[in-house]
């Protein structure tokens, strides 16, 4: 068995184990476009005999916790030949993404999981979910008019005012995507979807649409304001679709709250649970981590089964992080799932503390909490 990083005169290889592991066929024209993403991607293979039997890729991308940017390693695209399976090799694959994440300093992973348990015992845990909707043509009733103007944009246009707007709503959130003009024309608006800007007033973006119209559905993939005219001339431009759709299907933040919003709010919703996320290397997120308000000193014992060197004890402080030699009998103990659970804003230390997945004092909970983020996370992007 050898385990390395795919030459380009291997993409083909790849790109063969996806369309059989995923189901899908990439068409022949689409094939350059398709080898220069893969060129932006670190791909790990596992091969026997120089025959490509799994693999997996490695985006280098970045998320935002309480407005600050971490580097982030993106796992996507996971997969084994069927004769293959069931033999360790992606458990193996995995762990050389770890290692190999810790290296280039990105100390969080995020991936979309075919499977929540199987990811849970390689470290990541469930931090992102959305909500989907389903309208009828019925539930589009408009707001009155407000001011401002929308206006449709191609990708000549850049995506600047988009940013603007995306960068604005997600100061809301944590866990959300830093966005290159590349990953806007590449994954955010793919084939047949339309930019859709609100400008106020005053002429400044402060809302747009990601959709698309076909066979009599409104497909919304992302509904995005920074205040409440925003929300309500977007929905009116929704609304104006009544007259050619059945179906509204809307995309949300998980603590979206469009249904209350509706004459009707007995709409079918979905709370679709999304994302996962791993820290990498502890002690260098919790050294990079925005820590709030920090009086006295909090330590938090961590144990991770599947990176050894998350393996230890960490104490906060207004100094910093100290990472202890010997072991501290009164820390908040949980496990790396648990950690990145809380420090993402996923679910509140209490919580988790009340479940078990924290042990410790409740002193000791309350104090984690205060000097932690309360904004929550959200995610919105694949890969």
């Amino acid at each position: 068995m050898e385990r390395r990083v795919l030459s380009e005169s291997e993409f083909e290889k790849s790109i063969q184990l996806s369309q059989y592991a995923f189901q899908y066929i990439v068409k022949k024209e689409d094939l350059p476009k398709r080898y220069e993403m893969m060129k932006r991607q670190e791909i790990w293979g596992e091969f026997e005999n120089e025959e490509l039997i799994s693999k997996l890729h490695i985006h280098s991308l970045e998320i935002s916790i309480e407005n600050q940017r971490f580097p982030m390693g993106g796992i996507a695209g996971v997969a084994t030949w069927p004769e293959h399976r069931r033999k360790g090799s992606v458990t193996r694959l995995l762990q050389q993404a770890l290692l190999r994440m810790k290296e280039n300093g990105q100390s969080i992973s995020l991936l979309h999981p075919f499977n929540i348990q199987f990811y849970r015992r390689f470290g990541w845990e469930l931090t992102a979910s959305v909500n989907k909707y389903t309208l009828n043509k019925s539930d589009l009733v408009r707001y009155e008019d407000v001011p401002g103007t929308i206006s449709r944009l191609t990708e000549k246009d850049g995506n600047d005012l988009l940013n603007t707007v995306y960068e604005g709503w997600f100061r809301k959130y944590n866990h959300l995507l830093v966005r290159s003009d590349y990953w806007w024309n590449n994954h955010v608006f793919t084939e047949g979807y339309n930019r859709i800007l609100y400008k106020d007033e005053n002429g400044e973006p402060k809302g747009y649409l990601c959709c698309k119209v076909a066979d009599k559905l409104l497909d919304v993939q992302e509904f995005v304001y920074v205040n409440e005219d925003a929300r309500r001339a977007l929905w009116n431009f929704i609304c104006q679709h009544d007259s050619m759709v059945d179906i509204v299907k809307i995309i949300a933040p998980s603590n979206d709250q469009l249904p209350f919003l509706l004459n009707n709010p007995r709409i079918h919703q979905e709370h679709y649970p999304y994302f996962m996320a791993r820290i990498v290397d502890v002690e260098s997120f919790l050294k990079q981590y925005p820590f709030k308000n920090v009086e006295g000193s909090l330590t938090l014992s961590i144990t991770d089964e599947k990176a050894e060197w998350n393996n230890g004890t960490f104490t906060i402080d207004a100094n910093g992080i100290t990472r202890e030699s010997e072991t501290v009998a009164d820390a908040l103990a949980m496990d790396v799932q648990t950690l990145a659970a809380a420090l993402l804003g996923s679910q509140k230390p209490q919580f988790l503390f009340t479940c078990g997945k924290i042990k410790g004092n409740q002193k000791d909970v309350e104090r984690f909490e205060e000097i932690i983020t309360n904004k929550p996370a959200a995610f919105m992007d694949f890969f």
